[in-house]
Formats: structure tokens, C-alpha cells, sequence
């Protein structure tokens, strides 16, 4: 195998390339597909190869981030490592489809700062919910939620868990963005100036009023307290393996195909790691579903918490109650993360190839923020700091 790994899609070669998948290539087209907060990712098509082959002509690259500033993020909290060692060491053991993959390479260091991984290309079969224009429907999102808890039944407090790369230090929770969590604070003003300029409004608004007195309670100088509780309640939960990603832009379905029938596949493991199932749903809802959709999200928490148990009857000690609560807990996390990282990426909107990127956030926060409100996180929070003090 190659050990150049490429910094950039200027450094893919013909050569490279056909080292990669085993057959000499002649020529490739590549599309941008999607730079975002943490990794870019690009599809090489139209490949040519000397002679008739059976090996494929498109595939998708994912790369290190090529904004410093961004990347420097996500190699402190681990991402890279973390999807790096989960397609060399973990994918097999998975009941959930995952993208074929050819090729899997990082630099070696304790951060894997500069990585590659060649996969499928999921498009020559399946179409991707679009978070922003094709979100699951109520159908296929329940046939998620039924794979999801067949997922986390098969690691439910297994030895899996306590793999060096996955596991929390201490065996304490710590959320798999806590750098960026821990760190909004020092980021709230530069998010809300360049919301502002980005979508011309500011991010609290009637519709969600309890947002802003949110986000000044935690930035007043409680964001550790808050964290702090926050783990210590996760830390008590019983733990699965939880992928800790799973919007909609990181599902695709069959094309063509309804949710009956269709076959789902799971990309994007770059924050995966052992916890409690509630933040899962957060995040698989918060920025995908309208509301008047994620507004079931309790009958799709008990009809996930029925599936589970009858996968793994030892899961009952996890009680629906307290998958609710920790549902409601994931936004604050989600939140105060997000603060940090819209302030490192909030400047590439006005990009061209930031424009995708652009539409995710600008629907995307909206629909958190009326989740957040609807769920009383201000009043969550508020009970939470009263109890500790």
C-alpha cells in the first residue's frame, strides 16, 4: 500500500490512485462533494483504466480538513482516530451496513492529524437523505430507529467499550466534542456576530425565547458546572457503542426504493464512542427533522426503547425516563459544541463551495433551537445548577 497520504485532492495521482485499488488508471474526474466542520470529502469518477476492468469506476475520498483552523479542532477531540481505527478494527462486528471500504491510511500520530479512507461510492445504488431538502420520512425514520436499537443492543455494556481509542479516560463520560463544549463561552460573541452577517437575523429570536437567557446562563461562567453535570449523570447510565452522528446527511436508502424495502447505510463514524443512547437521538434529530415531525420524537423514543429491550432484556435498567432526560440533556451539549465550531466555520459560507454548508446550518440550528425550547433546556439547566449548588 501507499504510505503517501494525500493533504489535499492535488495530491491524488494517477499513480496513487491505482495503488489504492489495483489496477493501473489512466484518468479521473473528481466533484467536491462536501466540506464541512471536520473532515472534506470529494468523489473521483469517470476512471479510466488501461486495460477493461471489474474494479469501480467511482469512489468517494475522505480527507483531513484542509482549514487549519478546523482541523486543529477536530484532531483535538479525536475524530480522525476515531473513524480511522472504527473501518480498521471495529466495522466487521457492526449490524448495521456500512460503506465497502478499499483503502484506509493515517499518518501514525496520537491525533492521526493527516488520514485517508477510500470507499464505496454509495450514489451508484442508494441516494442520501438530504438533511435540508429530503429528511427521512415518519416511515423510514422508524425503520432507523428499529436498526439503531438492534446496533446498540449488540454492544450494550459489552467489553467493546472499553477499547483504548473509545474509551472515556477514567471511564468517566466526556463527550466526544468536549474541547468544543467546554470552549463556547470564548466563542458566543464571534457565533452571534457572524450569524448575523451570514443569515441577517440573529440566532434568538420569539420563536425560541428561551434560548438566549440559555446561552448566557451557561456562558456566565457555568459551562464547566454545567458539562460536569451533565457526565456525572451519563457516567451512572448504563453505556452502548453509539455513533453519535446520525442526521440525515449521513444516511442513504436504496434509490427508488420505500422504507419497506429499502436497505439503509450508515457513513460518517468520526464520533462514535461509548455512552448512554439519549444524545443519539439529539443529534439524529435535532437538525434533520421540522418540527412538526420531531415533535413525535417521544413515540419514537418508547417505540426504540420497546426494540431494544426485547434485543437486550438487560437494557430495562435504561428506562424510558431516563432515555427521555438524557434526549433533553444532548441538546445542551449539542448546543454549546456548536457554538465553537459555527465560529470556525461560519466564515466559509461565503465560499461557493460553502454554500451547502451554509443551507445545513442556517435550517439546521433553527429547527435545535425550537427542539430546545420545546424541551425546556433552559429550565433543564436552570434545575440543574440550583441542585449542584
Amino acid at each position: 500500500m501507499p504510505t503517501a497520504i494525500p493533504k489535499s485532492i492535488t495530491d491524488v495521482t494517477n499513480s496513487w490512485l491505482s495503488e489504492i485499488l489495483g489496477g493501473e488508471i489512466t484518468g479521473f474526474d473528481v466533484t467536491f462533494l462536501e466540506g464541512g466542520v471536520l473532515s472534506d470529502a470529494f468523489k473521483i469518477h469517470s476512471i479510466r483504466y488501461a486495460d477493461s476492468s471489474k474494479l469501480p469506476t467511482s469512489v468517494v475520498l475522505k480527507i483531513t480538513n484542509a482549514k487549519e483552523d478546523q482541523r486543529a479542532v477536530a484532531v483535538s477531540n479525536r475524530v480522525y482516530v476515531r473513524e480511522v481505527r472504527f473501518f480498521k478494527e471495529l466495522v466487521d462486528e457492526v449490524p448495521l451496513r456500512t460503506p465497502i471500504i478499499y483503502s484506509v491510511l493515517d499518518d501514525g500520530s496520537d491525533g492521526c492529524e493527516f488520514f485517508s479512507i477510500v470507499m464505496e461510492d454509495l450514489g451508484t445504488h442508494s441516494d442520501v437523505f438530504d438533511q435540508v431538502n429530503d429528511p427521512p420520512d415518519e416511515a423510514y425514520l422508524r425503520k432507523i430507529n428499529l436498526e439503531v436499537a438492534e446496533f446498540h443492543a449488540k454492544f450494550w455494556e459489552s467489553d467493546t467499550l472499553k477499547l483504548e481509542w473509545l474509551r472515556h479516560q477514567g471511564d468517566r463520560y466526556e463527550f466526544t466534542l468536549h474541547d468544543a463544549a467546554l470552549t463556547c463561552p470564548d466563542h458566543i460573541e464571534t457565533f452571534v456576530t457572524l450569524w448575523e452577517k451570514s443569515f441577517g437575523q440573529s440566532p434568538f429570536q420569539d420563536s425560541w425565547s428561551s434560548v438566549e437567557p440559555l446561552a448566557k446562563l451557561i456562558c456566565d461562567g457555568n459551562a464547566q458546572q454545567v458539562l460536569d453535570n451533565i457526565y456525572t449523570t451519563f457516567t451512572e447510565r448504563p453505556w452502548t457503542l453509539v455513533h453519535n452522528d446520525l442526521r440525515a446527511d449521513n444516511l442513504f436508502r436504496t434509490k427508488g426504493q420505500p422504507a419497506e424495502t429499502g436497505d439503509l447505510t450508515y457513513i460518517d463514524w468520526q464520533l462514535i464512542g461509548p455512552g448512554p443512547v439519549g444524545p443519539e437521538f439529539t443529534q439524529s434529530w435535532q437538525h434533520s427533522l421540522a418540527p412538526e415531525l420531531r415533535r413525535k420524537d417521544l413515540d419514537f423514543l418508547k417505540q426504540y426503547h420497546q426494540r431494544l429491550v426485547e434485543h437486550s432484556p438487560e437494557a430495562a435498567a435504561y428506562t424510558y425516563e431516563m432515555l427521555v432526560e438524557d434526549y433533553r440533556l444532548g441538546f445542551i451539549l449539542w448546543w454549546m459544541a456548536l457554538t465553537t465550531l459555527g465560529a470556525a466555520t461560519l466564515p466559509s459560507f461565503e465560499t461557493p463551495e460553502g454554500e451547502r454548508m451554509k443551507a445545513l446550518w442556517g435550517q439546521g440550528l433553527q429547527y435545535m433551537w425550537q427542539a430546545m425550547d420545546d424541551h425546556d433546556c433552559y429550565d433543564l439547566v436552570q434545575k440543574m445548577l440550583s441542585e449542584s449548588n
